[in-house]
């Protein structure tokens, strides 16, 4: 059957989809993982030279030296664009499991399209791009103003971006918070009370803490950056809390990951007992 970007997707499709997405990012979390390992290892046998080093008379520029270097700076960019693709995908899959959630308990249909709106790595037609959900004004306003100051992607890198780009599409449909936190967009108050009214209870209190987790980690961000602007010395009690808040900021991908999980193991569950209520937000 070919590919109809406006076709609505079935219940099976769906929860296929999310399992998929589910495998692979478990797949890249761990490639990530062992990216973010091999880093470290060339560091400790960087930092091992050159203590073996100090106080010898011999040459900086032997081959084995720079070959270590260049070992180093390779796994170093290696575990950096692990780490960018990493919360890209997972940060796909989050969405298009909060996309299917919001279908399952207000009765929208979901389009093949909107389910794809954020995969990284990949382009999209006008059809596909007419098919996503409008730019409000607040994040035009904001992908704007971002382009206009230069303000740099999660690779460090600055350019205006077409509107099929994966990085563009992320702007449109999540706003400020991926702009800002780099994340994926999470309801509003009141959409939540809706979402979880409509969860079993045991699944509603797994994904109010998943969701809880990962905007605990979030906003370490920005009081990181508050302690940062900081140009007193820095007390004991800042730097511990800064360690702890950075640890956490480093975990936001994996949070989000627990949450995207939480939301594709629950839709069962809530499109059974929005079933049973026979309730009809539509």
């Amino acid at each position: 059957m070919a590919y109809e970007a406006a076709a609505e997707m079935t219940a099976d499709e769906i929860d296929e989809t999310l399992s998929a997405m589910a495998r692979a990012a478990t797949d890249l979390l761990q490639e990530c993982e062992a990216a973010q390992q091999r880093m470290e290892e060339w560091n400790d046998l960087s930092e091992a030279e050159i203590r073996d080093r100090s106080g010898q008379s011999a040459l900086p520029y032997r081959p084995e030296r720079v070959l270590l270097s260049l070992r180093l700076q390779l796994a170093t960019d290696s575990a950096k664009m692990y780490r960018v693709a990493a919360r890209e995908f997972v940060s796909w899959w989050t969405d298009a499991a909060m996309a299917a959630w919001k279908s399952s308990v207000l009765g929208t249909p979901l389009v093949r399209a909107r389910l794809g709106g954020a995969a990284p790595g990949t382009l999209m037609t006008k059809e596909e791009l007419a098919l996503l959900p409008a730019v409000d004004e607040r994040t035009r306003q904001l992908v704007e103003l971002s382009m206009f100051l230069g303000v740099p992607d999660a690779m460090g890198e600055t350019a205006v971006l077409p509107d099929d780009e994966p990085e563009a599409r992320r702007q449109r449909l999540w706003g400020d918070f991926w702009i800002e936190h780099r994340i994926p967009a999470l309801p509003e108050p009141q959409e939540w009370d809706l979402l979880l009214a409509h969860a079993p209870e045991h699944a509603a209190e797994h994904l109010r803490n998943t969701a809880g987790a990962v905007i605990q980690a979030a906003l370490a961000g920005q009081r990181i950056s508050e302690i940062e602007d900081n140009d007193a010395p820095w007390s004991s009690a800042e730097i511990a809390e800064y360690d702890c808040l950075s640890e956490q900021l480093s975990s936001v991908t994996t949070r989000l990951a627990d949450f995207a999980q939480a939301i594709t193991v629950s839709l069962p569950e809530v499109r059974a007992a929005h079933s049973d209520r026979g309730d009809d937000f539509g």
